[in-house]
């Protein structure tokens, strides 16, 4: 085993090398990976490695990113975003979408690579970016160049059991766009955070698609309000909060409205071992039956769903992160044990404002899924 590690260690250096080992030349961007990708097998049964980049403008002109592809050695390109393409996954600080970066100005591109699977997972990767540099004459020189290259983690997403009885359950938030989500960067002591970066927000919805019946701007009107929250795995807890009032529907409160402890609203977090962290948000004001230091067993009931916190209607906020706060750590990947896939929604935002109920482009016979992660839209259904 010692000898494999030590083999994999040398074939990562070389390959980091190998991207190195042309003579360095100027370029108008720094580019660096914000974390290590790390892989996870989504619902739509591909591999995954969602990951960010972060772009700086080191020129005195404007650069206009022309193209982006990822390459992997001996696997040529796994990933090729350009043109009209680019701004769907590039943003600058503002947080406006983008393909280009004025002088000194910041931004960061949201990629995910996506692997048949069983494929054989790359152990590094590095980016060939094509960015034209204009200067304020309107001079402009194209730059193409390897920037930013990395190992692939080769630590697998923990396996756990379903936070939740039942369904049917709608992701409307989760891996791996460009999402509220994955573009959750905080600063903290001035290090950047992405703990919700495979988080995901489950809703429950009829057959019909709606998420509720009657007076829609009472709490008890969703499906989902007061519903069980159940652990995930053998731990132990280590916070809890169980105060913050419920908001009404419909009416979220604004982030900044919140401290960085109840970011989450009412919440529980478990150690679940081994540097990683469950933490569940937006429970129900009062619910929360486990105390900080208890150990909980898999499938014990830990709060009830509710609508607390930066929450705009009753549903369950799960992420897997390597650290006990649910701000200042970075997402982990996660699949759940078992769980069958209904279909996926095709009209999120029509939903979320109230204008439709859910549009859902239903498979045609229910497929039980193991040890995958449910992606953004879509429908599944736990064990009663």
């Amino acid at each position: 085993m010692a000898g494999a590690v030590v083999a994999i260690a040398v074939l990562v250096v070389a390959v980091l090398a190998s991207a190195a080992s042309a003579a360095p030349k100027r370029t108008p961007l720094f580019v660096t990976v914000l974390t290590p990708p790390a892989p996870v097998l989504g619902s739509d049964g591909r591999e995954h490695l969602a990951y960010e980049l972060t772009l700086e403008n080191n020129a005195g002109a404007r650069a206009e990113v022309d193209s982006v592809a990822v390459r992997a050695r001996g696997a040529g390109v796994l990933l090729r975003i350009a043109g009209t393409q680019l701004p769907a996954v590039m943003q600058n600080f503002g947080f406006e979408q983008t393909s280009a970066l004025a002088a000194s100005e910041g931004g960061r591109m949201w990629l995910d690579v996506t692997l048949p699977r069983g494929r054989r997972l790359p152990r590094a990767l590095v980016h060939r970016l094509s960015v034209r540099a204009v200067a304020p004459t309107g001079e402009s020189q194209t730059y193409t160049f390897d920037a930013a290259p990395t190992p692939v983690s080769r630590r697998r997403a923990v396996e756990l059991s379903p936070p939740l009885r039942g369904g049917l359950y709608m992701n409307f938030n989760g891996c791996c766009l460009l999402s509220p989500h994955r573009s959750a960067l905080t600063a903290l002591n001035g290090t950047p955070y992405l703990s919700e970066r495979f988080a995901l927000d489950f809703i429950q919805i009829n057959a019909q698609g709606a998420g509720g019946a009657g007076d829609l701007t009472r709490n008890e009107s969703f499906f989902t309000f007061g519903e069980p929250v159940l652990a995930v795995a053998d731990a132990r807890v280590v916070s809890t909060l169980n105060s913050v009032p419920e908001n009404v529907p419909l009416s979220e409160p604004p982030a900044s409205s919140f401290s960085e402890r109840a970011i989450l609203g009412n919440h529980v977090i478990l150690n679940l071992g081994g540097g990683r962290f469950a933490a569940y948000g937006h429970l129900q004001t009062g619910s929360v039956r486990v105390r900080v230091g208890q150990r909980v067993r898999r499938g014990q009931v830990l709060a009830r769903v509710g609508n607390t916190g930066p929450s705009g209607g009753p549903h369950l906020h799960f992420q897997v992160s390597d650290g006990p706060q649910p701000l200042a750590s970075d997402g982990l990947p996660f699949v759940f044990r078992q769980f069958s896939l209904a279909g996926e929604v095709s009209n999120i935002g029509q939903f979320l404002t109230g204008a439709a109920n859910a549009d859902i482009r239903r498979v045609q016979r229910p497929a039980r899924r193991r040890d995958e992660l449910p992606l953004h839209a879509s429908v599944v259904r736990f064990a009663p």
